[in-house]
């Protein structure tokens, strides 16, 4: 997993009016998918963008439920509840930052882990 810095993710969010949302999910998805070894990939966020596109939202609801409970397994945090609600009400951009911020500290302490 890359760490990112989060200020990054929100203003590259917004500068590119939501171009760099996508390609955060996408590549955050595939690193969660790497890092977790228990097997249940979670399912490309292209593939969940057409399918929420087809389905008018409802399997995009499924997806990001998905997607911040993964992140949570991944990186021992409890925030996906959180994230799903702001990510349902319109705030997408702050569950991004929380989770990225989530990731980063997941690094920094694997990190630690390592150099002892």
């Amino acid at each position: 997993m890359n760490k990112r810095e989060v200020i990054s993710v929100i203003l590259l969010s917004i500068f590119t009016c939501g171009i760099y949302s996508i390609y955060w999910y996408y590549v955050t998805t595939e690193e969660m998918n790497d890092e977790d070894k228990t097997g249940e990939n979670l399912q490309n966020f292209l593939v969940a963008l057409l399918l929420s596109i087809v389905t008018c939202g409802i399997y995009g609801i499924y997806w990001y439920y998905k997607f911040y409970k993964k992140a949570d397994y991944v990186v021992e945090s409890d925030n996906y509840i959180i994230c799903f609600i702001l990510q349902i009400i319109g705030f997408g951009i702050v569950s991004q930052a929380i989770t990225q911020s989530a990731i980063n500290s997941y690094i920094e302490r694997k990190n630690n882990l390592i150099n002892l």
